[in-house]
């Protein structure tokens, strides 16, 4: 993609977003949401967002909490409106890109990639599915390989629901994992548990820990 391609781009995001952002603000009401820790958000840079996953919700809480441009990869299924107006809006007015979940293959991967070096903020969930409980579930690698093969910034979030009385988003401080010598498969499990840790360190205490 060229520098005309990339600005147009950026531009239809922004527009996307500015739209979106009061609608979504306005729905996010209702759900008593609330943020803690926007101060350690980044502005200018890219950014790997990381966050357990509770409800379909997150990726667009996780944009309003932001006040950024947050992507996320979202199952090709979200993309066809006949199986959720709602889950379909968000998909498109919140910049997530298609994904085979059962298949990820070589392009999920490319596209994240490029996203995370045009100074793209992009978002993984990486528990992988949601959990409507209050524990942390197994982690797959999927975050620790961008954040090791970026060397991005890594944004940690925490993400918790009382239904009907509370929806917090806690924003941590960003880091970067180590720069770790050896194959993805050796390294991995390390970084994974030191995204996993950053999280949890976001929950309540109460919250069950379940690792792999």
């Amino acid at each position: 993609m060229d520098d005309t391609a990339d600005m147009r781009e950026v531009e239809r995001m922004m527009v996307r977003f500015l739209i979106g952002w009061p609608i979504f603000r306005v729905v996010a009401m209702f759900y008593h949401f609330r943020v803690t820790g926007y101060e350690n958000v980044p502005r200018r840079e890219p950014l790997l967002v990381v966050a357990n996953h509770n409800s379909r919700k997150d990726p667009v809480a996780i944009n309003l909490a932001l006040k950024r441009p947050v992507r996320f990869m979202a199952k090709r299924e979200t993309f066809d409106p006949r199986n959720s107006l709602f889950e379909y809006l968000m998909v498109r007015i919140f910049f997530a890109y298609p994904v085979d979940r059962e298949r990820p293959g070589p392009e999920a991967i490319r596209r994240t990639l490029e996203f995370l070096d045009k100074g793209d903020c992009v978002g993984i969930f990486p528990e992988g599915t949601r959990h409507d409980d209050t524990a942390l579930h197994p982690f797959t690698h999927g975050a620790a390989y961008f954040a090791w093969k970026t060397g991005v910034q890594v944004l940690p979030v925490g993400i918790t629901e009382t239904k009907g009385e509370d929806y917090h988003i806690n924003i941590g401080k960003p880091f970067r994992v180590p720069q770790l010598e050896g194959r993805p498969h050796k390294v991995l499990p390390a970084i994974t548990n030191i995204i996993r840790e950053k999280i949890l360190e976001l929950l309540p205490e109460e919250w069950e820990d379940i690792p792999s």
